[in-house]
């Protein structure tokens, strides 16, 4: 099973433990728990199948199955046990299909821009906790640079997107004990400013998308639009080679 749904079914596991036969969690929170839900989570019934995928197996593992995903509510129901077998529609088999090229091949020359603000400085506090700036409770995109550690040639950099910025960070301050991305981002927060270095972040509210000669507002209030920012963002440092990009890429923890 893929690391990264791992704490998923650790959780499933301890409410069987403690007699729960169903359980709802809204999409925040298995976000939270799972560290970053992908954006088909978010609008296809089929990520949450009780299926042979990573994630399947996350709570088929624990003996639970999603019982019912509503998509408006942004919640998910789980139940004990396997999941019903449902009809076998006629004619069902499990060859595989000829795929067809089709013509419409998505070719799409598209430009973000995301217009970054400076936050402020995070900072150790006289018990060596994390104290970040206060950040507004919005949607978008957000970058801890860390530099000017002592020997420290090269930028860090790591961005991230959230529905809700101060909440997000205020993660790294409080990691839960199954959130491998916060610790990790903890740990290496409390390390570079422990030995001197500098840690900023930056935030994106605002960002637009050009597309055909067209530009418009990108609506960072959807996961689709900010991790798009997101990738674009990451592409830049990337390109430009000025920074080490701190991030991983989802499933390799």
């Amino acid at each position: 099973m893929s690391g990264k749904y791992k704490p998923l079914t650790g959780r499933l596991a301890a409410l069987a433990a403690a007699g729960r036969e169903a359980v709802e969690f809204d999409f925040a929170e298995v976000s939270e728990v799972v560290d970053g839900l992908p954006p088909t989570a978010y609008d296809t019934r089929p990520w949450w199948a009780n299926s042979g995928s990573s994630q399947g197996r996350s709570w088929r593992d624990a003996d639970w199955h999603v019982a019912r995903v509503d998509f408006e509510r942004r919640r998910v129901r789980f139940e004990r046990g396997p999941a019903p077998a449902g009809p076998r529609r006629p004619g069902s088999s499990r060859q595989a299909v000829a795929l067809e090229v089709e013509t419409d091949a998505a070719d799409l020359d598209v430009r973000v821009r995301v217009t970054w603000q400076r936050a402020g400085q995070v900072r150790l506090d006289g018990s060596g906790a994390l104290v970040f700036p206060t950040l507004p409770r919005l949607p978008g995109v957000y970058r801890i640079s860390l530099t000017n550690a002592p020997r420290q040639a090269t930028p860090l950099v790591y961005v991230g997107e959230a529905d809700d910025l101060r909440r997000r960070l205020y993660g790294y301050r409080r990691p839960g004990a199954g959130q491998q991305t916060n610790l990790r981002l903890h740990g290496e927060l409390q390390a570079h400013l422990a030995n001197g270095g500098q840690a900023t972040v930056a935030v994106a509210t605002t960002a637009t998308v050009e597309a055909s000669g067209t530009s418009s507002p990108l609506p960072l209030a959807r996961k689709t639009a900010r991790v798009l920012a997101e990738h674009a963002a990451l592409a830049l440092i990337y390109l430009d080679g000025n920074a080490v990009v701190i991030n991983r890429d989802k499933g390799a923890d």
